[in-house]
């Protein structure tokens, strides 16, 4: 960094971390990041109440996009510091604070090099709101006009626990997986136990279900791919003395492939419609659309590496994709994409719990790394 001073990461980055706000509220968050480029004499636009776009005219035909997503969530914190969240039941568990830090310092710098004469492309900064639900990249990229401008590439960075302090980390294609939810709900008929072949047992539906949708990804999907299709909650029944009538289950499914989420949906529906004859049960499946597997362009991969060794982090390809699920996924509709990793592990202070847990710390120091690796990016295209 050249102009941005480690003191102006701690001073964002704790504020925001001691304001954390949920998806679609973070009104003061957005506040507090318009305020900090209005002292940069930047004009932004605003978009989904909560979202900040700064354009930043490089004098080039092609432009580039910087992402940091904004909101917080709903997790009680439990680190003693001076700037722990003062929003009880909610917390800056996922490091979205460090990432909107980083971009404010990337954009001080970029206004850096734009005064010097050696901005050569254009640069939107987008300070995203919604990550963690509702998928906000989606909402923004229906609702602002990207069109307007020549988009080359996007880049996100994300904050992580898992990797050492001074590395970057990305991969060639998948990254991060889809993430689509679904539903169950069986409707039965309930009899006296005593009675029970004047019922139709939605728990013995409930059951058959589950067992041959776990057996999707042993015998229908390439065992050479990674998939998860996961239950996490099942309701069934109502008394201990009766047939259960009522059941309902909810769970997601994580692939990287969207033919293997093809076969995963069309096998679902053919398991339902089967259980629904043989147990006479009503059974109606419905799907929640989510993220897209985020995949990394691979025409991106070397100027990716080589702007991380022109800041001194180790850098490293990640061997296999995360079965997490990332909105940023969104911003490939506009071009290639690559998203990375600064690491934030610190097994001297003990910063080494993973993100969505209520320890997750990290030094500041952690993320001068991302400020200079996004702005090597950034002249990687002004040569």
């Amino acid at each position: 960094m050249k102009v941005t001073r480690l003191e102006d990461l701690i001073r964002w980055r704790r504020h925001l971390h001691k304001n954390p706000e949920l998806s679609q509220k973070e009104y003061k968050t957005a506040a507090y990041i318009r305020a900090e480029l209005d002292k940069m004499d930047l004009t932004y636009e605003t978009c989904l109440n909560t979202g900040t776009i700064v354009y930043i005219d490089g004098g080039g035909q092609d432009t580039i996009i910087l992402r940091a997503d904004v909101d917080a969530l709903p997790i009680r914190e439990m680190n003693d510091v001076d700037f722990k969240s003062q929003n009880d039941g909610v917390m800056h568990a996922c490091g979205h604070d460090a990432h909107a830090s980083m971009l404010l310092g990337v954009v001080k710098e970029i206004l850096e090099l734009k005064k010097s004469g050696l901005l050569k492309v254009n640069i939107l900064a987008v300070f995203q709101p919604s990550e963690e639900s509702f998928g906000g990249a989606n909402l923004l990229i229906k609702e602002y006009n990207f069109k307007k401008y020549n988009i080359k590439a996007s880049y996100a960075l994300h904050v992580n626990p898992d990797f050492e302090e001074g590395k970057i980390v990305t991969r060639p294609g998948p990254i991060m997986a889809s993430c689509n939810e679904f539903t169950i709900d069986v409707k039965g008929r309930t009899a006296h136990v005593g009675l029970r072949e004047n019922g139709l047992n939605a728990l013995n539906a409930c059951v058959n279900i589950y067992q041959q949708i776990e057996a999707i990804t042993v015998y229908d999907l390439d065992c050479k791919h990674t998939n998860i299709i996961h239950v996490g909650k099942m309701s069934v029944g109502e008394v201990m003395n009766a047939v259960p009538e009522n059941g309902h289950m909810e769970g997601t499914i994580r692939t990287y492939d969207g033919d293997d989420l093809k076969i995963i949906k069309n096998r679902m529906k053919e398991i339902c419609s089967g259980l629904e004859i043989a147990s006479r049960c009503k059974v109606d499946l419905n799907f929640k659309e989510g993220y897209p597997a985020l995949l990394n362009d691979a025409c991106l991969l070397d100027l990716v590496e080589r702007a991380a060794q022109n800041t001194g982090a180790s850098f490293e390809f990640k061997e296999e994709p995360y079965l997490l699920g990332e909105d940023f996924s969104f911003f490939s509709e506009l071009g290639p994409v690559n998203y990375s990793f600064v690491g934030i592990r610190n097994e001297d202070l003990g910063y080494t719990t993973g993100l969505h847990t209520p320890t997750l710390q990290m030094r500041e120091e952690a993320l001068v790394y991302g400020v200079d690796f996004l702005v090597e990016v950034v002249r990687a295209y002004c040569n």
